[in-house]
This record gives C-alpha cells, structure tokens and sequence, in this order.
C-alpha cells in the first residue's frame, strides 16, 4: 500500500459530489493556518451546493475569523468565507468584494464540480478516511 503523499504544509483531501464522483483537493497549511487546522478538525464536512458565478460553495458550522485574506482566486482555487461560514471552491478567475481565507486548490477533477446543480451534496474529506 502507497504512503499518503503529503508534508507539513501539504494535506491531501477529496470533494466528493455524492452519486457523480471524486475531485483531489490539497489543502495548505501555511496559506492559513488557522483556518485549514479547524476544517481537519470539522471533516468529514457535509453540505448542499450553493452555485453562484463562477464557483461552488458549501456551508459549514466553523467560527473562523478573516486570517491573511485575499480578493483575488484562480480556478481550482479553495477559499473559507468567514463572514457566512462558507467554503468555496472557483471555478474560474474571481475578484471578490469579500475577504476570503485561501487554504488550497483542486488537482484533479474540477470538471465534476462544473457541472454540480443546485441542491446536490458534496462532502469534503481527508483521503485516508475512505479507506479508514
């Protein structure tokens, strides 16, 4: 069996949309700590999509505040919205009016998350918890 790939900083997670299939997310620590440390510690994270421009977004119940933010994501960016408790997940170029937390990037398989419909059901996970 392969060791899990991962550093300090890097954590190797997965989007699952339930019924369509799996996308690689890396997490990143020293993007922020704070933030990526209290999503280790709420997943698995189970949440309806909510779909708006250009990216996807699950709610959570984390309370974390605004911890080295930024305005501007790429697609396959992953960011926290403290101020609704949202993680979201871009799907393009984004300049956004609120302050997100960055805390990773989809690898693989951001295709699955473009074609998510309002209502469907992802679930955020460490990748050694499908095999735990």
């Amino acid at each position: 069996m392969d060791k899990p790939k991962e550093s300090v900083s890097r954590i190797e997670g997965e989007i699952e949309v339930r019924g369509k299939g799996k996308a690689s997310l890396h997490l990143f620590r020293h993007l922020s700590p704070l933030t990526v440390s209290a999503l280790l510690r709420a997943m698995p994270i189970e949440s309806r999509v909510s779909v708006q421009n250009s990216m996807v977004c699950i709610f959570t119940n984390l309370r974390v505040g605004v911890e080295k933010p930024k305005t501007e994501f790429l697609r396959g960016d992953a960011a926290f919205l403290p101020l609704n408790s949202t993680l979201c997940f871009f799907l393009g170029r984004v300049s956004s009016g609120r302050p997100l937390n960055h805390v990773g990037k989809i690898e693989r398989g951001i295709e699955l998350l473009e074609n998510v419909k309002p209502g469907d059901v992802i679930v955020v996970r460490l990748s050694q918890e499908e095999t735990a």
